[in-house]
């Protein structure tokens, strides 16, 4: 059963101009995405800097609010409720950000930081504050003597683990990481990837991760979504990521990761072209200037998300992988 479920979900924001400062425009940032997560999965997004993944993911937990589409999550309806009707939802969807020094307050020490976030969602008694601040950092790899630390006295990694405590303190069942490692060295990326795995299976959290590292995804997610200009291009399981991804924009993606050794360096498809503007979208399919595999077809009907046959799990919208000719 799905915990996040999201249909024909769109977010538009406006572009003013002129005089009166009038509407002139709009950034199509998320355009027409399905999707739906697992309880107890971790679920990949992935693409290129600025195709609307951060977007999508503050749209799905309601920091953002949709220009249209619905929104279900655990069953509930929560595309049109107000700020008081979502509060009992927002404390079932947390977030970890890219840069834990800027969503940390500076003024405040851990124990400050952690304490506010369960008493205003009353998860423990005032008694137990104390104890339940311990417990958070001891499971986030941290000593109880760093609760009277301020932000700054900590390493990124260490603030990183601040930032998933902080969002496991009011014991959500959804974690939305957007980036939750890009900004960390190799080796502490590979320590937070292990200690999210592990609080995942010790506290059945479902996460949405969103990262440009098609690797990291593959390893700690299994599923997962390829977004390319606000549309969801492909979906399909972790593992096949790498030997059996379809659409033209997944394959140049993985071609792109740098490989370990040059001796098995083979011969890559390059990109050619530039994105389109999200301030006017292409007419047929948002990819159609950049692929390889480009067809009439491809540049006036814009391709639908569809399960490639023999595979339910696997969807693509490619007009080339549809008919063959991929």
């Amino acid at each position: 059963m799905s915990l996040l479920k999201a249909q024909s979900l769109v977010k538009h924001f406006p572009k003013h101009g002129g005089l009166l400062s009038r509407e002139v425009a709009r950034v199509h940032a998320v355009n027409g995405v399905d999707l739906e997560v697992e309880r107890g999965e971790s679920f990949g997004l992935v693409g290129e800097s600025g195709c609307g993944k951060s977007t999508l993911g503050k749209v799905l937990v309601r920091l953002l609010d949709p220009t249209s589409g619905s929104l279900h999550f655990d069953g509930h309806d929560i595309t049109r409720m107000s700020y008081r009707e979502l509060r009992p939802f927002k404390r079932r969807m947390q977030i970890v950000f890219q840069d834990p020094y800027a969503s940390l307050n500076p003024r405040m020490t851990v124990e400050t930081m952690l304490a506010e976030a369960l008493r205003f969602h009353r998860v423990v008694p005032e008694a137990q504050l104390s104890s339940r601040v311990d417990d958070l950092l001891e499971r986030c790899g941290l000593r109880r003597e760093v609760r009277r630390k301020y932000p700054h006295e900590f390493s990124g990694g260490q603030r990183q683990r601040l930032g998933i405590a902080r969002a496991l303190s009011v014991e959500p069942d959804f974690v939305l990481a957007d980036e939750p490692v890009s900004a960390l060295d190799v080796s502490v990326q590979a320590q937070l990837l292990n200690l999210m795995s592990d609080l995942k299976q010790d506290l059945n959290l479902t996460f949405l991760f969103i990262s440009h590292d098609l690797k990291v995804v593959q390893h700690f997610c299994e599923r997962v979504a390829v977004m390319y200009l606000g549309f969801i291009v492909e979906q399909l399981d972790a593992e096949d990521l790498s030997r059996d991804c379809r659409h033209p924009y997944s394959q140049a993606l993985w071609g792109a990761i740098p490989i370990d050794n040059p001796s098995e360096r083979e011969a890559r498809e390059v990109l050619e072209g530039d994105v389109p503007s999200p301030l006017q979208l292409p007419s047929g399919c948002a990819f159609a200037g950049r692929c390889p595999l480009v067809a009439d077809r491809c540049k006036q009907e814009r391709p639908q998300l569809i399960p490639l046959k023999g595979n339910p799990r696997h969807h693509v919208a490619c007009h080339a992988v549809e008919e063959g000719r991929d």
